[in-house]
């Protein structure tokens, strides 16, 4: 009975964290986690690791109390669940991802750090070659 509930919590309570952390990196302009390891994870891995979670914790507690999902139901959220934790995975090993899953300001502040490294290097480049003639 207690895993039961256990599982009814965690649905309940992995769900609108799986939200939370596809809309939280929306809505702010910055964050300490960026451009770390960390970035990754609050991105791609915690968004889909929540949703999977979320999805095996109602098929199992449902499955627990002898009321199963229907199979469309259970299908059309464990294959979404499944395909979101492999891309997150992918994305979290560095793998470039589309532009809609990556909110704009961490976009644009790729490219300026893209931008900042090109003129760090051709100023060292034009060090170099002035020194040496």
């Amino acid at each position: 009975m207690l895993e039961i509930i256990l599982k009814l919590i965690g649905m309940v309570v992995f769900f609108p964290l799986s939200a939370w952390f596809v809309i939280y990196p929306r809505i702010i302009d910055d964050a300490r986690w960026y451009g770390t390891f960390s970035e990754y994870l609050y991105l791609y891995c915690f968004p889909a690791f929540f949703f999977f979670a979320g999805v095996s914790c109602g098929v199992t507690s449902f499955e627990a109390m002898g009321m199963p999902w229907p199979d469309w139901l259970a299908y059309g959220l464990a294959v979404p669940a499944t395909l979101l934790l492999f891309i997150g995975c992918i994305a979290t090993l560095g793998v470039p991802m589309p532009p809609f899953l990556t909110p704009k300001w961490v976009r644009e502040r790729r490219k300026a750090d893209r931008e900042f490294k090109r003129r760090l290097k051709a100023v060292r480049k034009s060090k170099r070659t002035s020194l040496s003639a």
